[in-house]
């Protein structure tokens, strides 16, 4: 996918024009392989048109504007599609629940002040931690050895 010629389209701020495009043709490494492969080289010039003609009209306020544009786009699509695969739904999940479960232990011990305080913080992470790379090998090791599994949440 090269990225269409468009150096000095954007006077007041070049060296942010050429920034995004160079960061933008690496989000796009995030967006399903049959997206990429069938509009890949249509999206980078469509985001190298839109950066240049809102650069151009607004500057920098422009290239802010085009990138929450496509920062949102790039969830709504991107991150659904990656989240269909197991492989990296139950990590992204456990480690998510084991945020959450660390957190009101952490923030309980950090406002204690006896000195088992870095035991129970050590504890809380090691908890999370090890609950987290159980269920990551776990969700791999089924995917890799069966068909796709489901976390059935709804």
């Amino acid at each position: 996918m090269e990225a269409p010629a468009r150096r000095g389209a954007c006077p007041v701020t070049p060296r942010i024009l050429d920034w995004s495009l160079r960061a933008y043709r690496r989000l796009l490494v995030l967006y399903p392989a049959n997206l990429r492969r069938d509009f890949g080289p249509e999206m980078l010039e469509a985001f190298a048109h839109d950066l240049s003609a809102e650069c151009a009209a607004r500057g920098i306020k422009g290239a802010i504007r085009v990138w929450r544009i496509t920062l949102r786009e790039t969830i709504r699509i991107a991150l659904p599609a990656w989240l269909e695969i197991p492989a990296v739904a139950v990590p992204a999940i456990s480690s998510a629940l084991a945020i959450l479960t660390q957190s009101p232990l952490l923030i309980i011990t950090a406002l204690r002040k006896e000195d088992a305080t870095p035991l129970y913080a050590l504890s809380a992470i090691a908890i999370g931690a090890a609950i987290t790379a159980l269920t990551s090998f776990i969700a791999v090791y089924r995917w890799k050895r069966t068909s796709l599994i489901t976390l059935s949440l709804g």
